[in-house]
């Protein structure tokens, strides 16, 4: 609604400079009328100034409820000059349907047609029109057939515009409710989509801690229990971390690329205490150039923890090395944009397309908590060759919403993973 009434002002404008200049070029024609007489110019002058007035009005100012007052006002104020103007109009062409009192008021209707409220239009609107066939009347020797016409295109030019006023603000105010509408409807989704969020990530911490640990108390010898015990710590306090302190996974909180790095360094950390050995490697270019957001650097670490977990589990091997490359700066074309953290090893690797699909590790502790903050994650592995777990964020235009496209992958293991955890638990 607001954007059509933005749109008839500067019409309304151009309509009314039109105007002006049709006067004051009748009153160059027609100079030896007013010259004769200069009283006779108090009209004309009376309809530019007024013109002018609300052209400037129109020009700076928003459509608001001072137009209702505006509109008022020229209705008005043309009123009073078709009653009295009348006299002002050269007697060459007072008959005419063309002369500057027919125009000057046929530009006057679109104010009051389109900006005065519903009822009153129609009365500011047909007013003028009638007020100049009375004033038309007074004068005898007006053609009262050629005024009588004049009146009537001023009414049709008055109805034209009411009408084109009400289909268009029906069709706006329509408009404004689909929008509301959506907003509503888009509200709803976004909560439903960051309560999904946060408990698919509650069920990934759950597989990469609680789940983990009890497939490693399997394995593990009676001669493990210190190690099993610290694993246990661990594991309690991610999950007093995570249903603590967590954040709103789709809020665009941002963190500095430092907590990023802290955040892999807690990583490796932890796994080096676990008998993991880590190399870690930062590319220290980009340091400090860009902000990341929080739940970006949250969950690239997690996936990075989870890809470690897999070394430990499943490599074969007790070393792996670990790569930060932190985002360039913008203003700078020729280095690369957007983080990346890479986790090798160079143990027995698999085949990636034998990979069970009950393994919930690769896909939804890493590919999938990626893809939710706006990420991608890639795994490259052969047999006896290791294996490459890359996870790579390309910068804020792709951050601002989570991915709606892996809610639905997610969402499709979201039962399989339940069953999982609860039979674990239960054994």
């Amino acid at each position: 609604m607001t954007t059509l009434r933005l749109a008839v002002a500067p019409l309304a404008s151009m309509v009314r400079s039109a105007g002006i200049a049709y006067i004051v070029v009748q009153v160059i024609i027609w100079h030896s009328f007013y010259t004769a007489d200069w009283k006779r110019l108090a009209a004309p002058a009376l309809a530019v100034a007024w013109a002018a007035m609300v052209l400037v009005c129109l020009r700076r100012r928003s459509p608001s409820s001072s137009f209702t007052v505006l509109a008022g006002l020229d209705s008005a104020v043309h009123v009073a000059l078709a009653l009295g103007a009348q006299g002002c109009v050269p007697p060459q062409v007072r008959d005419d349907m063309f002369s500057w009192l027919v125009i000057s008021m046929s530009g006057q209707l679109l104010v009051p047609a389109w900006f005065a409220p519903g009822a009153l239009s129609w009365l500011l609107t047909l007013t003028p029109p009638v007020a100049f066939w009375v004033g038309a009347t007074l004068q005898p020797v007006t053609d009262r057939r050629t005024m009588t016409g004049a009146t009537i295109i001023l009414i049709v030019i008055g109805l034209a515009h009411t009408f084109a006023r009400r289909s268009l603000y029906a069709r706006a105010a329509a408009a404004d409710e689909a929008v509301d509408e959506a907003g509503r409807a888009a509200s709803e989704q976004y909560v439903v989509l960051t309560t999904s969020i946060e408990r698919r990530e509650h069920e990934r911490l759950l597989h990469d801690t609680v789940l983990n640990t009890l497939t490693a108390l399997a394995r593990a010898g009676a001669d493990d229990a210190a190690e099993a015990m610290n694993r246990c710590r661990q594991d309690v306090a991610l999950i007093e971390d995570a249903l603590g302190g967590a954040e709103d996974p789709a809020a665009g909180t941002r963190r500095t690329v430092g907590d990023l790095v802290g955040a892999v360094q807690a990583v490796v950390a932890d796994m080096r205490e676990r008998g993991l050995t880590v190399h870690l490697d930062v590319d220290a270019a980009g340091r400090g150039a860009l902000a990341i957001p929080g739940r970006v650097s949250t969950a690239i670490a997690s996936a990075a923890r989870e890809a470690l977990s897999n070394v430990a589990a499943h490599a074969g091997t007790g070393e792996a090395w670990v790569q930060v490359r932190l985002p360039a700066h913008p203003v700078d074309p020729d280095l690369p944009r957007g983080l990346q953290v890479m986790v090798r090893d160079r143990g027995a690797g698999f085949d990636l397309d034998r990979v069970d699909q009950g393994r919930l590790g690769l896909r939804r502790s890493i590919a999938e908590r990626t893809a939710d903050c706006g990420g991608q994650a890639t795994v490259w592995s052969a047999p006896g060759q290791g294996t490459e777990v890359t996870m790579s964020w390309p910068g804020a235009a792709r951050s601002s919403a989570p991915d709606p496209a892996g809610l639905a992958r997610a969402e499709r293991g979201l039962a399989q993973e339940r069953g999982l955890a609860q039979e674990t638990l239960s054994w």
